[in-house]
């Protein structure tokens, strides 16, 4: 089975203007076991959260390149939030807080995926598509968020597989998920797919670049983080 994956991440216009650094981080890796993404969301409140966001997307790749059977999601959870706390070290938890979304596609077409807090996770399994991520409840600025204690029910998880051409999952902080509209997320779905058929890996994150650079929404402030792995 051939598996495509991408992914870009870009500085807001807000964080431009202030002089800050991009809050979100990415990592998309792939070995003979398949491939592994995370995108991770530093929490505003937190004045270092870009580190707790890079920290998280190591404790995913760390946590998960030698699950080649897919360990259950609670021990999976818990392993990524104690590697978390150690790469963090020597900052509290309190400065570096941050959202964390993960997906793993084995070259058996196998995946999981896991999130804890805001963001948005898309799939499509045997050419039937699913938005795995509930509609956000509450208020805007809350989240939930890798913290001092490891909160199970606070994890979202779920175990599907690629089965067709064009099966995958997408994954996107915030910056991205709050400016799409629901009845549209089909047809975005698709474009990237289309995108990472068409391009090598390189052409695809410079596509994904320049459209989150240019991204059409007015008055859009959030850095943009955007993964993706697809079933060739």
């Amino acid at each position: 089975m051939v598996l495509k994956a991408f992914g870009a991440s870009v500085i807001g216009p807000a964080h431009l203007l202030s002089h800050a650094s991009n809050q979100d981080a990415l990592s998309v890796r792939g070995r003979k076991w398949g491939w592994i993404t995370a995108v991770c969301d530093g929490v505003g409140s937190c004045v270092h959260s870009d580190i707790g966001a890079r920290a998280a997307s190591k404790a995913v790749q760390h946590t998960l390149r030698e699950n080649r059977m897919l360990m259950p999601h609670e021990a999976t959870n818990a392993d990524i939030h104690a590697k978390w706390l150690q790469h963090i070290k020597p900052y509290a938890v309190h400065e570096v807080a941050t959202t964390c979304l993960y997906g793993q596609v084995l070259p058996s077409g196998e995946a999981i995926v896991g999130q804890l807090g805001d963001g948005l996770i898309l799939y499509r399994e045997n050419g039937v598509f699913h938005q795995f991520t509930p509609n956000r409840m509450g208020y805007g600025n809350q989240t939930a968020a890798l913290w001092k204690q490891h909160a199970p029910e606070q994890w979202l998880n779920a175990r599907f597989t690629l089965q067709k051409p064009g099966d995958g999952v997408i994954l996107m902080t915030d910056g991205i998920s709050d400016d799409l509209i629901a009845d549209a997320l089909p047809a975005f779905f698709e474009v990237i797919y289309q995108t990472a058929l068409r391009c090598s890996r390189r052409q695809a994150k410079r596509w994904l670049q320049k459209e989150l650079g240019d991204w059409a929404t007015p008055k859009h402030g959030d850095d943009k983080t955007l993964a993706a792995i697809f079933r060739g």
